[in-house]
């Protein structure tokens, strides 16, 4: 039986975007985008304090508190402001970059793997692609963060 390119394509793109949205990928990233945006307007807007703890700390509250900054101040759009972002948020609150990206010397738990830090580098990109000019940087410096970190 002969298959076109097309119909392989178009069956090809069918079948990833099922498992794009079984994944629930797109879900997870509104929700931590709305979450971010309900820190901001409390913050912003409202002019209260937010204290931010998700189960263990880990994963969802540098995600959205690092969210928060990013749309907060602009300092941490800017190329120096990200690293610090991500040295403060990330780094020196211990996130467990070998377990949740399975790197390391007896790192085996396929339990602990999870793509927190891609989720939220994925979470901003989505806010690049809103408002690029609002950033000092494009899409290229958030591949090579990604790369360097997963």
């Amino acid at each position: 039986m002969y298959i076109t390119f097309y119909t392989f394509l178009v069956f090809f793109l069918v079948s990833w975007l099922s498992q794009l949205e079984s994944s629930r990928w797109l879900h997870n990233l509104s929700a931590l985008i709305n979450a971010a945006l309900f820190v901001v307007a409390k913050v912003d807007k409202h002019a209260r304090p937010v204290l931010i703890h998700c189960s263990d700390g880990w994963d969802r509250t540098p995600q959205i508190t690092a969210l928060a900054k990013i749309m907060l101040d602009s300092y941490y759009r800017t190329i120096e402001g990200f690293q610090t972002l991500i040295e403060c948020e990330w780094i020196a609150y211990g996130h467990k970059f070998a377990d949740r990206c399975g790197h390391g010397n007896g790192v085996n738990d396929p339990n602990e793997r999870s793509p927190v830090f891609l989720q939220w580098i994925d979470c901003i990109y989505q806010l690049f692609r809103q408002y690029p000019t609002a950033f000092e940087f494009n899409e290229m410096f958030l591949v090579r963060f990604e790369i360097i970190f997963n």
